[in-house]
């Protein structure tokens, strides 16, 4: 992230080229300092590493944010006060102090703070990602909790999980034969598989045998384009608000426009359709329209006036969204992450492997409802959540707060360094090494109420989509485990292996996970 910032600073900003743009720097800088001292907290801060003029502490974050942070609390502490261009940022690194935030002050940290791209991506609607915590949150959450993300609803899901990854075995199978001792990318595999689920269980796209494979990777693409824009596209806006118009000049408003109209044509089409159908315009087959998506499920509610909030067509647009943004890379980031692991822990990989297949047994097919015996697969996830998961969390403060005995004031933003924290020694044993066995007999979960583990969020932000995300990835690894023997590409050894990852929402791995896979079952499924 710095590099990319001390860049454009010094090629559109510091070094200007035109007088144009030097008076344009001129004016910027007498607003920022002008407004930089009325923004200025006060009373008792956290420590704070020294800043420079005009862009604060946004050199001393690294081009990994997460390690960034965590190497200058273990110099300044688990509380620190840093100021990133005008904005004013307290990072906590420590497990006491985010239940501080979590059992104390939850009511207070329940805001998001928006971002430029945000609020262009969704159109300046209300969304349930971004929202505060107003009538809107609460019955958008409402509705995603008992209707669209419910364990009735994610179960109704199932034929979908099975269909697609029984694809993905297929499509590994095929090359097992065809193109033996070959490598395959399983990264792009994942982040296809993510995308064909979502689309189907929340836009109702039709699967491949039915002709919507060209629909469901076009939205998979737009929402991985819009997850790169959030995430690692930098916005003068959001940090130095005087230099607002150098977004301009880096192309980033032009990018922006691009993608949020491209989302919003695409998903206005789905719900259209729709629409006609719940109009009585278009009649499908019965099994069809037994099988409910989300759009179908907002849809019938909003015409049965059963959410008690009208909700526009940008806020429909918003919460699709906000499904596909969650949905898509979360998911196929963690199936990634687990089996880069378990490809660098050989030990690991047939342990959980050996556990997998004798629980399916002499079975072809894998059934939902084996996976609850699959304890060790479980402890596997965990474990990989816990090293790779969402790197921070963000909140802004509704009103002032006392954090770890210092006061922060009223619209201050806390980012919690999930990365650190998920790594601290005075919590976890042996914190850098990949153990599963300490998830064992643990109380670990993903409600968000812990103040060491919550790779799912935090309090009443916790993510109420855990369900339908750990049903894909225990679905799909269970088979990539059972039906298949993996390895690493020739000459590569275990300690070989890139495990660098983004500092993005997902925190994929930069470098895609190649491995050779080697077929094991004659009675795999789809062969």
């Amino acid at each position: 992230m710095a590099p990319s910032i001390i860049g454009s600073l010094w090629t559109v900003v510091i070094n200007p080229t035109t007088p144009v743009c030097a008076l344009l720097l001129f004016i910027s800088l007498v607003l920022f300092f002008r407004l930089g001292k009325r923004r200025r907290p006060v009373g008792s801060l956290p420590p704070s590493p020294r800043g420079l003029p005009l862009i604060g502490n946004l050199h001393q974050v690294t081009a990994t944010p997460h390690e960034g942070l965590h190497a200058l609390s273990l110099k300044y502490g688990p509380l620190l006060f840093m100021r990133f261009g005008a904005i004013p940022h307290f990072v906590i690194s420590s497990g006491e102090l985010v239940r501080e935030v979590v059992k104390t002050h939850d009511a207070i940290f329940t805001y998001r703070t928006t971002t430029k791209a945000s609020r262009v991506l969704f159109s300046e609607s209300e969304d349930l990602l971004c929202s505060p915590q107003n009538k809107f949150w609460r019955l958008t959450r409402k509705l995603c909790v008992n209707e669209l993300l419910s364990n009735k609803m994610v179960k109704s899901f199932q034929f979908i999980r099975e269909e697609e990854v029984g694809r993905l075995v297929k499509t590994i199978g095929s090359s097992c034969i065809n193109n033996i001792g070959s490598e395959i990318d399983l990264s792009k595999l994942f982040v296809k598989l993510a995308g064909s689920l979502v689309s189907r269980a929340v836009l109702g796209l039709k699967s491949a045998e039915e002709g919507g494979r060209e629909s469901d990777e076009k939205m998979g693409k737009l929402a991985m384009e819009a997850v790169h824009i959030i995430t690692d596209l930098f916005s003068f806006e959001d940090y130095i608000p005087a230099l607002a118009w150098v977004d301009h000049l880096t192309g980033l408003n032009r990018k922006l426009k691009k993608t949020s109209r491209a989302i919003n044509e695409f998903l206005d089409r789905v719900i259209d359709e729709h629409e006609m159908f719940n109009n009585g315009g278009e009649e499908g087959n019965d099994s069809q329209n037994d099988r409910k998506c989300f759009v179908r499920v907002i849809l019938d509610l909003r015409k049965k006036d059963m959410m008690g909030l009208e909700l526009t067509r940008g806020n429909i647009r918003s919460i699709l969204l906000d499904m596909f943004l969650a949905g898509i890379g979360s998911s196929a980031s963690s199936t990634e992450w687990n089996m880069a692991e378990l490809a660098r822990n050989p030990r690991i990989m047939k342990k959980v492997q050996e556990e997998v297949r004798s629980v399916v047994g002499e079975k072809s097919k894998i059934d939902e409802s084996d996976i609850d015996q699959m304890k060790y697969l479980k402890c596997v996830i965990k474990e990989s959540l816990r090293l790779h998961g969402p790197t921070v969390t963000i909140r802004e403060a509704s009103t002032t707060a006392s954090i770890g005995g210092f006061k922060l004031p009223d619209k201050t933003i806390a980012l919690i360094n999930i990365w650190a924290i998920h790594r601290d020694p005075n919590t976890w044993e042996r914190p850098l090494e990949f153990l599963p066995e300490r998830f064992l007999d643990t109380s670990y979960n993903f409600t968000g109420q812990d103040q060491v583990y919550f790779p799912f969020g935090l309090g009443r932000r916790v993510c109420p989509g855990v369900q339908f995300a750990m049903s894909e990835i225990e679905y799909a690894l269970a088979n990539l485990l059972c039906w298949f023997d993996w390895e690493l590409p020739k000459g590569m050894a275990p300690e070989d292996l890139d495990m660098r990852g983004t500092s993005s929402i997902a925190a994929h791995k930069i470098v895609p996970l190649c491995l050779v896979p080697v077929s094991v079952k004659v009675s795999a499924p789809h062969r």
